[in-house]
């Protein structure tokens, strides 16, 4: 049971905003080095773990969900992921990077942190909305 004087939960919704940012960076980095030799392209895993810390908090030690994650961001392995220990990791790519790739991944993401984004503001706009009405 959470905290009981915490009106909204949004601690998910930061840390997946800020893997968000974390992987644009990444994908940036990945972008400016695609004609690099040697460089190894990295990415960024945070939905797996984030999944992994839902069903722990949740009690659920199977994934009931299987296949509902999108395969690139899915996770074969278990870190033991806790709402406080939640953070997404950068591992290297296998492979050439494809630019392609690169410029589709980064506008998925910029959609994905605006979507993030507008849902926190919308949870303290609706608690700003609550304070500012209780006296009515």
């Amino acid at each position: 049971m959470g905290n009981p004087f915490r009106v909204a939960d949004t601690d998910y919704l930061e840390k997946a905003l800020n893997a968000a940012s974390l992987r644009q960076q990444v994908i940036s980095n990945n972008i400016a080095n695609v004609n690099t030799a040697g460089y190894q392209g990295q990415t960024v895993n945070f939905e797996g773990h984030l999944r992994e810390a839902m069903d722990a908090e949740a009690g659920d030690n199977e994934n009931p969900v299987a296949g509902a994650v999108d395969p690139e961001f899915a996770s074969g392995d278990t870190g033991g992921w806790t709402k406080a220990s939640l953070k997404p990791t950068v591992e290297t790519q296998d492979g050439k990077l494809n630019i392609n790739n690169e410029m589709s991944s980064l506008a998925k993401n910029q959609i994905m942190y605006n979507a993030l984004a507008t849902k926190i503001s919308g949870v303290y706009g609706a608690l700003k909305w609550v304070v500012e009405n209780s006296g009515r």
